[in-house]
């Protein structure tokens, strides 16, 4: 098992800046950008400039292997479509909806009646419909995961958020207890699975204190504490430490189904309510402003409004200047400025004040090879990524790499080592093909 004996570290998680506040409504700004992308797929627009458009309206889709739609998060009139900045690192086209502030829903939303009696394909279906993805920040529309052939047993809620600095899954657990635990059960029956279980950090007493109470009326569902370390979060590990059992490719190879806990509050108004992916909880945090707060907000909110609202920048500190990085410091992507777009995979967007330091090259301590999780020699597979040598990747592992940044973390001279094993990664899948 991969993760049998990996110790992980443990890194100050800095999540007491958000958690000082409670999560934040933003439900109305003026203007949104819907992406006309997803992961790497381009979307086709559904409205045309000029057009009025209700909350969840489709506005865009894309066909084929991993359809997907995408939802009007306002009501409003399309404006135009022009370049935003992306999550992803860059400018993506997007659709401008200018808010009318009537807030009208379309006519898709509305109270469904007969929930109890939903079968597994309709609750597919709906799935699919509502354009769910998963919301811990890959992205992968959500109702693939439960067209799968394999008999699944076990439907596990990631509630673990391991990143340092994030609290969006927290904060949102704490707000919709209640709707984490109807998501999950729509989830089981979807998968007709006959078990729940619900893996969380194991310092997060809070989480255990609000689902407790929702708990006495299902005998299925189990709480599993993960203990803190990075990165606990990770899927297979999860997997490993739910199950006692590892998989090569996905977990329904073991009769397991995993999902993020925010995917499961989404899912329950999805059910309940048809209401689409339309918003999602992102955390505007880091020592570069001054009050970091945890919203939910519309899909297409603007990055730099939340910081407005966050007090704006700390003091002294250039908005041109700052590091900012979209998702978590680990595994996130570093951005130019604020002017980006909260998109479903975005949980938090960190600034940090801009640091000039000097560092020596490569010690060859080999710290990034004890921490590593799958057990890979990062150095070795950056220098077979920059001679572009094929083979030695393959003999190396580089296709193992979770790409969780431990060894970035870890590396006293700050060497960017997991971009260059993502990179070779990626060589080696081309390669391949």
């Amino acid at each position: 098992m991969i993760f049998h004996n990996a110790k992980g570290i443990q890194i100050d998680g800095r999540k007491d800046m958000c958690k000082k506040h409670p999560l934040i409504d933003y439900l109305n700004p003026d203007t949104v950008y819907i992406p006309l992308i997803q992961r790497h797929l381009k979307l086709k627009p559904k409205v045309d400039v000029g057009d009025s458009v209700k909350i969840g309206q489709v506005v865009a889709e894309v066909g084929g292997f991993g359809a997907i739609t995408s939802h009007a998060s306002i009501s409003g009139e399309v404006k135009s479509f022009k370049k935003v900045w992306h999550s992803s690192g860059k400018m993506v086209e997007a659709i401008e909806i200018k808010n009318d502030f009537k807030n009208q829903l379309d006519d898709r939303i509305k109270e469904v009646k007969n929930v109890k009696e939903l079968t597994r394909e309709e609750l597919v279906e709906i799935m699919k419909d509502s354009g769910l993805t998963g919301l811990g920040g890959a992205g992968f529309p959500s109702y693939i995961k439960y067209q799968t052939k394999e008999d699944i047993h076990t439907v596990i809620i990631n509630a673990v958020e391991c990143e340092p600095y994030l609290t969006c899954d927290y904060q949102f657990i704490i707000r919709f207890a209640e709707k984490l635990i109807k998501g999950a059960t729509y989830m089981q029956r979807a998968a007709d699975a006959n078990k729940i279980v619900i893996a969380y950090k194991n310092y997060n007493s809070k989480v255990v204190e609000v689902l407790k109470p929702y708990l006495e009326k299902y005998s299925n569902i189990e709480l599993f504490p993960i203990k803190d370390i990075y990165p606990a979060g990770w899927e297979k590990y999860i997997v490993e430490q739910v199950t006692g059992k590892t998989y090569s490719t996905l977990p329904a190879e073991i009769g397991v189904i995993v999902n993020n806990s925010a995917t499961a509050i989404i899912f329950s108004d999805a059910v309940e309510r048809n209401i689409p992916l339309i918003s999602r909880p992102v955390s505007i945090t880091g020592e570069g402003v001054k009050e970091p707060k945890t919203f939910f907000v519309p899909l297409g909110t603007k990055v730099s409004e939340l910081i407005d609202q966050c007090g704006g920048y700390v003091e002294g500190l250039d908005p041109m200047q700052a590091n900012y990085i979209a998702g978590g410091p680990m595994t996130g992507r570093a951005i130019l400025i604020d002017d980006l777009v909260v998109n479903d995979t975005l949980g938090a967007v960190i600034v940090k004040p801009f640091e000039i330091r000097d560092y020596p090259e490569c010690l060859g301590c080999g710290k990034c090879a004890d921490v590593c999780p799958v057990y890979l020699t990062p150095t070795e597979i950056k220098k077979a990524y920059e001679r572009k040598d094929l083979r030695l990747l393959d003999l190396l592992d580089a296709s193992k790499c979770m790409e969780c940044g431990l060894c970035s973390y870890i590396c006293p001279s700050h060497v960017e080592i997991t971009d260059a094993v993502s990179k070779g990664k990626a060589l080696l899948k081309k390669g391949a093909k």
